[in-house]
């Protein structure tokens, strides 16, 4: 251990950049050169991407653990540069803010960097045998690795704005793997869905950074900790400008003096409740968690990847690693829980009636993923980040057990649709042991069987639901939350857990139990083209798949319409036996079927286990100091272990009746009864069609003014208005362009003859020129030959015949006659009248004495 300190000081963790470096290597190599190297040298690439990184994760983590003592927290720090300094204005005026790009790992994020990596490896081992046939192998690991690195980033980040580069990052990638089969255009717009729901989100933390640099003026974890108490306090929110509402004057008295009321909110609430947002939407809750469903589009490692150890862990990662600001408000923690029980429970009613063995485990996650906010809502980070680590093993398992199942599936059927359909499945654990045994394990702790991982940590969670409250920094019970939020919050745990326990067993039996309804299997099966279809593998469904392929999907689709895979007009599908994955796919369900069966252990509170939460508890110590129990809350954890059981109980009970006993007639003659309920369901409660009616409904509208604009504004307008003229110039010109030269002589002699007349004409604009104390000066123009005559007075005689004349104030009302003749002998006059009432002098030309008649010039004013 010394000689690690000595290689790896903690004030200098140098080993930091080789667990985020080596990802990013990987991805590199595997994008740039991957298609040359070949898929044995991209898979090594990606597995040692990634299992390297994991093995340093563990050193790290042991190093953490033997420096960790007390309730004084280790963390180890790693500063590669200085990335800029932020302009932060406060009341002494403008202040620098420096930000480094630093990487720091501590009790929370090694253990997140432990099961990124650990079940990262077991995705990209997995993968390596169900992306072997694509032809887009060496891309799709390149992907992979550059998801790892930046979910380290995310986690490993010592400040807000380190952490929302890989907060991007995740995103990015999620668009690239979601869509990873583009060809197909449900799978790229699912890919768009992704990205840009996660962009709303994204505005919140953008918003919360901010706040916490305007208040706080710090971003990284320390210094955000240490100055969070000036987030308490007072900041009007309304009205937005000013006394009073700008429109107070229109409405009646009482109605405006109500609406121009000030408003006041604390800065931790706005910081909170923005800071939820962006995790609302990077962790798919409600009403931000359409886009992950839709994920399933991507191959089904990403699924894995994805639901269980990076994109959906960052939200509840980042209201753990903000524990102490978001403890600051009471009103945010509240709609933390809150949004995480309806979530659960919402989520929950959708999986119910969904038939793709794929989406099942998608609103599965998306309900699991509101308990773990119910966790952290209430204050009981351990527990929530707890359910983090055990969903991790028990859904990649889960999600990994059903790719092995499409992939037996497509021995077949090769089109996803038809291949993820349950009602195409049935009776596989015969031809799938190990994955049966290893997708029953893990069904074991998602519903909640005793003993398992899930029954400990959600079995936590609903302890803490109940018995846990907010109280705000230095504020006594009475400001805490009302009892009713906790028993709300309780209630849809616990029904959450029952429907859970429900679908989930349904997915079981329907997937493993009864008879095969796929095709009907003959030994021996050989295809028209002469060779066995198990190996076509899980992948014909790609873009790229045959022609072969291609034709059995089109045959697939029409024997899915009925679900009782049969071929149109061809009579009933025959195939080969369904087939046991490789090992490269089974080791993983294996290794993640033994930690959901075990993983409790590390945090078992229910019978004396306390690791994890003795392991967590100095970055929570903070925190924790506004986390409150109810009275006697410390005697019934066993109490509280029989709503648990009772959830688990009926809805196991009721799924085994419904559908191994019943045959699943009541869930038919249920859907019979109430069709329209049920197609709500499986239409997910038409969410996403009210968000096309309102929100996309709202952008396609300003898309279409922006179209109209564009056309009738701007090109009708300013283009065409502009390219007009010009062509209307070039009309004029083009009709003395004729290409003759008389033409051209004589305009050029019209030409030279104004000209001519320029000169030969005499001028007689005037300057004048006004002093302060009234006296002027009039300047006649310079000319070849000009003489000058002046009558200043109108009488008639010559009073200068100089180029200037002055005139003194009391002059200055006079009108002033003036003569100009040029070289030729030519004349004009011109009159100059007294200044008009607004101070401008009028001047008329008058005719030549040699019958020359010049325009008349009005207007000059004195200059």
């Amino acid at each position: 251990m010394d000689t690690l300190r000595l290689l790896f000081p903690p004030n200098s963790f140098i080993l930091l950049a080789f667990i985020l470096g080596l990802p990013l290597l990987g991805a590199f190599i595997n994008g740039v050169f991957g298609k040359r190297l070949g898929k044995q040298a991209v898979s090594i690439a990606g597995l040692a991407a990634v299992g390297v990184p994991f093995l340093m994760s563990v050193v790290a983590f042991v190093m953490l653990h033997a420096t960790q003592k007390g309730e004084e927290p280790a963390r180890f720090v790693w500063t590669a540069w200085r990335w800029l300094n932020l302009a932060r204005l406060n009341g002494d005026g403008e202040m620098a803010v420096p930000l480094d790009v630093a990487f720091s790992i501590d009790a929370l994020s090694g253990t997140m960097a432990l099961i990124i990596t650990g079940i990262g490896f077991l995705i990209h081992l997995y993968s390596t045998k169900y992306m072997e046939e694509d032809p887009g192998f060496h891309r799709f690991f390149a992907y992979l690795n550059l998801f790892i690195f930046s979910m380290l980033v995310l986690v490993l980040g010592d400040s807000l704005p380190v952490l929302f580069v890989g907060w991007e990052g995740v995103g990015l990638c999620s668009y690239l793997l979601i869509g990873f089969w583009f060809t197909e255009q449900k799978n790229a717009a699912a890919g768009k869905k992704a990205f840009i729901t996660n962009r709303i989100g994204d505005f919140g933390l953008l918003v919360a950074m901010g706040l916490l640099l305007y208040y706080t003026g710090a971003l990284d974890w320390a210094g955000m900790d240490a100055k969070r108490t000036a987030l308490l306090g007072q900041q009007q929110i309304w009205p937005l400008v000013g006394d009073q509402i700008w429109f107070a004057h229109f409405l009646p008295d009482g109605l405006a003096e109500w609406l121009s009321k000030p408003r006041y909110v604390s800065p931790a609430t706005l910081v909170g409740l923005a800071l939820f947002l962006g995790c609302a939407g990077k962790s798919a809750q409600f009403p931000l968690y359409v886009w992950l469903p839709d994920a399933m589009a991507g191959p089904t490692p990403v699924s894995a990847l994805i639901h269980a150890a990076t994109m959906v862990t960052a939200g509840i990662y980042l209201v753990c690693r903000m524990a102490s600001i978001f403890v600051l408000s009471p009103t945010a923690m509240m709609v933390v829980a809150l949004v995480g029980a309806f979530t659960a429970f919402f989520a929950a009613t959708i999986a119910f009636a969904q038939n793709d063995i794929k989406k099942v485990l998608a609103y599965s996650t998306v309900s699991q993923l509101g308990y773990m906010f119910m966790g952290v809502g209430v204050g009981a980070f351990s527990a929530g980040f707890f359910h983090v680590m055990t969903h991790a093993f028990f859904k990649a398992c889960l999600f990994l057990g059903s790719g092995s199942v499409i992939h037996a599936m497509h021995a077949r059927i090769h089109n996803s649709d038809a291949s993820q359909d349950m009602r195409n499945m049935g009776g596989l654990k015969r031809f799938m042991p190990i994955t049966f045994a290893t997708f029953a394990v893990s069904w074991a702790a998602i519903v909640g069987f005793p003993l398992t991982s899930g029954f400990f940590s959600k079995d936590e969670i609903l302890f803490k639901t109940y018995t846990s409250y907010i109280v705000g920094v230095g504020a006594t019970d009475e400001s805490a939350w009302p009892r009713w939020v906790s028993l709300v919050v309780f209630g849809l745990a616990v029904m959450g857990a029952a429907m859970t326990a429900f679908y989930m067993t349904r997915l079981v039996v329907g997937t493993f139990f009864g008879e095969f309804r796929g095709w009907t299997i003959v030994k021996g099966f050989q295809s028209a083209h002469g060779h066995d279809d198990h190996t076509h593998g899980d992948h014909a469904h790609d873009a790229h798949a045959s022609a072969h392929d291609h034709l059995h999907a089109v045959q697939d689709a029409h024997g899915h319409d009925d679900h009782h895979g049969h071929e149109h007009n061809h009579g009933p599908m025959e195939g080969p036996e369904p087939h046991e994955s490789p090992w490269q796919m089974t080791l993983p369900l294996v290794i993640l079927a033994a930690l959901a069966l075990i993983g409790g252990a590390l945090n078992a509170n229910a019978v004396g286990f306390h690791w994890l939460d003795t392991w967590l508890d100095p970055v929570f110590a903070t925190a924790k100091n506004s986390v409150k129990s109810i009275e006697g809350a410390e005697h019934l954890h066993h109490t509280l272990l029989i709503p648990g059981l009772l959830a688990f109980t009926l809805g196991v009970g009721a799924a085994y009746w419904v559908y191994v006993m019943q045959k699943g007639d009541p869930a038919r003659r249920l859907t019979e009864q109430f069709p329209r309920l049920h197609q709500w369901a499986v239409e997910k409660w038409r969410v996403d069609e009210l968000y096309e009616e309102t929100v996309l409904g709202a952008v396609d509208t300003l898309a279409e003014i922006a179209v109209w604009v564009d056309k009738y504004v701007v090109d009708g307008i300013v283009a065409r208005l502009t390219s007009g003229v010009v062509a209307f110039s070039g009309y004029v010109l083009r009709q003395f362009q004729t290409g003759r030269v008389q033409t051209y002589a004589a305009v050029m002699v019209i030409g030279l003859g104004a000209v001519g007349w320029h000169f030969v004409v005499p001028h007689t604009e005037v300057l004048t020129k006004v002093s302060p104390s009234g006296d002027k000066e009039l300047q006649a123009p310079t000319g070849f030959g000009y003489s000058y005559e002046w009558d200043k007075n109108g009488d008639g005689k010559v009073d200068s015949t100089a180029r200037t004349l002055q005139l003194t104030s009391t002059e200055a009302g006079s009108t002033v006659r003036l003569r100009v003749t040029n070289v030729f002998g030519t004349m004009r006059e011109r009159e100059i009248k007294p200044p008009a009432a607004d101070g401008t002098l009028t001047l008329r030309s008058t005719p030549s004495v040699t019958g020359i008649r010049p325009s008349t010039l009005i207007g000059e004013g004195a200059r």
